[in-house]
């Protein structure tokens, strides 16, 4: 019994140091990671498709960022590596690029944020295009990111969407049976932790 009391007095005492430690709103250097999901724009037929094959959609990312400012308001420029697919039905599309978001945040309630501002994208491999074709897309894109955060101490939690203004152009015939051009679109959830 007495191993349990000090184990619920240790957890406490953690749980409480963490938030005495935390509210972290000021600037430092931190890791984040997380998944996405690729989404077409139309929802209905996503959510079918993420009940069936919930992993035909997704991928994940990693990097770094650091965040400028002491208070509420913070600018938050991140640098990731990103890998996405999404299933077309008769294949899967696959990217592999660097994201560079650079948001703009405001703190509420201590613990909750919102934040939006560009995303640059640079694609470093897809399989969108035939290389026969000799149509590449353009490899520096241009897009925008709004979510929320959740931030308790250095440990932050958040829910992002994701649109490119850029269309690119994808190999139908490779990957459906025909050519068209899409904007990217994703969900994302990122972990993060600020030093």
């Amino acid at each position: 019994m007495k191993v349990f009391q000090l184990l619920f007095a240790l957890l406490i005492f953690l749980f409480a140091s963490t938030l005495a430690f935390g509210q972290n709103k000021g600037a430092g250097f931190g890791v984040k990671g997380g998944l996405n999901y690729n989404t077409s724009g139309k929802y209905f037929q996503d959510a079918e498709s993420i009940w069936k094959n919930p992993g035909a959609s997704s991928g994940y990312h990693f990097g770094a960022f650091y965040k400028f400012g002491n208070y509420d308001l913070y600018l938050r420029p991140e640098l990731l590596f990103t890998q996405t697919k999404f299933d077309t039905g008769n294949g899967t599309a696959e990217l592999s690029r660097i994201d560079a978001p650079v948001m703009i945040g405001l703190h509420f309630f201590e613990i909750i944020s919102v934040m939006a501002g560009p995303s640059f994208h640079f694609t470093l491999s897809d399989n969108y295009t035939s290389t026969i074709e000799g149509t590449a897309n353009d490899p520096l894109r241009f897009g925008y990111q709004f979510g929320l955060g959740l931030n308790v101490g250095p440990i932050g939690l958040d829910l992002r969407y994701e649109r490119e203004f850029n269309d690119q152009k994808i190999n139908f015939d490779r990957v459906f049976g025909g050519t068209t051009d899409f904007k990217s679109q994703q969900v994302i959830l990122g972990l993060s932790f600020q030093f």
